[in-house]
């Protein structure tokens, strides 16, 4: 994940210009995260929103991110910005589920969870 992340860095280190899409950075976020390197990808999950900032999948993955880093109310706002995005019923409930929890204090991202979160993608 380090890795990963000094690569896209270095790429805008040596061109500042260049242009990565929006799907990278959403990515970074969302493998990061799942990696528990939520904090050290928080830059590429607000720079995918930066770029596209009505993508429900894309605030999904910060909204995970958000979470891992203890932001509650952000995390949760993303979530209901998929929510209300999605037609996937699946990830719908779950995402409903994970609100529920968050709203009610508790962590929704066990081990467990971000391990089938992982198996899933």
């Amino acid at each position: 994940m380090k890795e990963a992340i000094a690569a896209y860095k270095k790429a805008q280190e040596l061109d500042p210009k260049v242009e990565i899409d929006a799907y990278f950075w959403d990515s970074l976020c969302w493998y990061g995260s799942l990696h528990r390197h939520a904090a050290d990808v928080m830059f590429a999950c607000e720079k995918a929103v930066q770029l596209a900032p009505d993508n429900g999948g894309i605030r999904d993955s910060r909204g995970l991110a958000r979470a891992m880093t203890g932001k509650t109310q952000g995390a949760i706002e993303d979530f209901e910005a998929f929510i209300a995005q999605t037609d996937d019923k699946e990830r719908k409930f779950q995402r409903q589920r994970w609100v529920k929890d968050l709203r009610a204090g508790k962590n929704p991202f066990t081990d467990a969870q971000l391990k089938k979160l992982l198996g899933n993608d």
